[in-house]
This record gives C-alpha cells, sequence and structure tokens, in this order.
C-alpha cells in the first residue's frame, strides 16, 4: 500500500519531501482508496467545501486514516473535520520533541499518541466512533523542509504515526537521502549554469578545493538526478531550485559565474 496525497496539492514541498521516505500515490479526493493519506494541514482551507465532505467521508470510513500535520495556525480543525470531541491547539513556547521544535500543543482530554515530558500533546487519533476511521494530528513538523538534516528521525517518527503495521504489504518505505556537501557543490555548479559532467571532477577541485576521482563524482551527479534535484541534462529541476533558494546559495551562485573563466583554483 502507497500513501495517498492529494493531487492537485502535489508540488507542495511537503510532500516532496515525503516521497523520499515512502511510495506515494497521488489521488483526487473522490478517487481516495482505503488506507493511508497525509495533508498539511493548511490544505484543509484551500478545499472547497465538497471536496471537505468527500475528505471526511473518506477518513470516516472504517480502516482509513487521514493523517495532519502543522502548522494550524489556530484553525477550527474540529469544525473542519467534523471531529466529535472537544479538542483545540493553541500555540506555545518553542519546546522540543526527539530532537525536533514544536511550537503549538494538542488540548484534548483522551490520552495522546505523543506528548512532551511536561505534558503537553503533541500527536492525537481522533475517532468518530469504535467502528470508524481515524484522524491523526500531529503538531510536530515533520515534513518541515527546514529539519533536512533530521530526516532520519522525522521519517521514524511519520512510520510511528501509521496506525496499521509497516511492512512489505503496507507502506513502502524508502531509504532517507542525505545531501553532503559534494551535493551542494554540484547544485551550485548547476545553479551558475557552468556544470560540465564530463569535467566535474575538476570542476570540483577548481571551484571547491574538492579532491574526488571522476567516478566517484558522477556518483553523486547522478544521485541528483535519480532524486529530481537535477534532469538528466545536469539542469536543476524545480526542486533544486528550490533548495538552493532556501539554502541561501544565490551569493556563492554569483561568485561562480564571476569566476567562471577561471581555470586556477577557487579563492
Amino acid at each position: 500500500m502507497d500513501i495517498q496525497i492529494i493531487k492537485k496539492f502535489s508540488n507542495r514541498t511537503e510532500y516532496k519531501l515525503l516521497r523520499d521516505w515512502v511510495t506515494v500515490d497521488e489521488r483526487n479526493i473522490d478517487e481516495l482508496i482505503d488506507g493511508v493519506c497525509v495533508v498539511p494541514a493548511i490544505i484543509l482551507l484551500k478545499l472547497s467545501e465538497v471536496e471537505l465532505q468527500t475528505l471526511n467521508r473518506w477518513w470516516k470510513k472504517w480502516g482509513n486514516q487521514l493523517i495532519v500535520f502543522p502548522p494550524f495556525h489556530q484553525m477550527d480543525v474540529v469544525s473542519l473535520l467534523e471531529l466529535n470531541i472537544d479538542l483545540s491547539i493553541k500555540v506555545m513556547k518553542e519546546q522540543v520533541f526527539n530532537g525536533l521544535p514544536v511550537i503549538e500543543s494538542i488540548r484534548m482530554n483522551s490520552s495522546p499518541k505523543w506528548q512532551l515530558a511536561t505534558g503537553e500533546k503533541v500527536a492525537v487519533d481522533v475517532f468518530e466512533h469504535s467502528g470508524s476511521g481515524c484522524v491523526t494530528l500531529s503538531t510536530v513538523s515533520l515534513l518541515d523542509y527546514r529539519l533536512l538534516s533530521q530526516q532520519e528521525v522525522c521519517k521514524k517518527l511519520f512510520i510511528e504515526l501509521i496506525n496499521r503495521k509497516v511492512d512489505e504489504d503496507t507502506v513502502s518505505v524508502q531509504e532517507v537521502f542525505f545531501l553532503n556537501a559534494v551535493h551542494e557543490y554540484i547544485l551550485m555548479l548547476a545553479s551558475a549554469k557552468v556544470l560540465q559532467p564530463s569535467k566535474l571532477s575538476l570542476q570540483l577541485s577548481q571551484y571547491f578545493n574538492k579532491q574526488l576521482n571522476e567516478d566517484k563524482a558522477l556518483e553523486f551527479l547522478q544521485q541528483l538526478i535519480n532524486k529530481k534535484y537535477l534532469d538528466s541534462s545536469g539542469a536543476l529541476t524545480d526542486t533544486g531550485i528550490e533548495h538552493i533558494n532556501f539554502k541561501g546559495y544565490r551569493a556563492f551562485v554569483r561568485e561562480i559565474k564571476r569566476w567562471r573563466g577561471d581555470v586556477g583554483e577557487w579563492t
């Protein structure tokens, strides 16, 4: 079973991160099948009334699980998801759960799925009744692009949120991909439009003083292509551009362009 996501929002950054952990199935809301569906909370505000009603009918069906991630921005999630429970989500002073920052807590009387050492609830399962499906709310920002360096922890926690047993017959879990320094260098070269795969080892040495044999350099390049940061020609994809912008590498890219004609060492 693949994790389902809402098709018309499939380009959101949260879903791009999710694809690094599990196999996803893009579906329209009225085409969701039995299983698990993941939505960032902000999507709930972007759905039409008909779409929201369809989503609510889906999660209430026995065996289904809708997992909703923050930020909630104090939205009325009870009304949006037709939850039959006294629940609210409040902003709090930043705390930490498994090394990840948390700034919202869930107020409800039922036992939590996760809670902080101080007692604040940060993940809960909500059922319509004993024979219904489930809404899982979490205020831990597992799908936050700013937590790329902690993706192994985020993936592990995500799998914990899934109620059904995770094995080869349920959720297809993928190895987490981490960008290292060489990946970053290659992305910057691509952003500056100077990347030459046939001379990649030389370029890494010239621009970044990184010594790497050609086969190893090309292996890192292929990883970026496989993970959709670059296309097959070596040009940045939308994901690659997003990463360059998020990491604030534009200044480095400008310097690479300025030195593009220099055949000496990077200075």
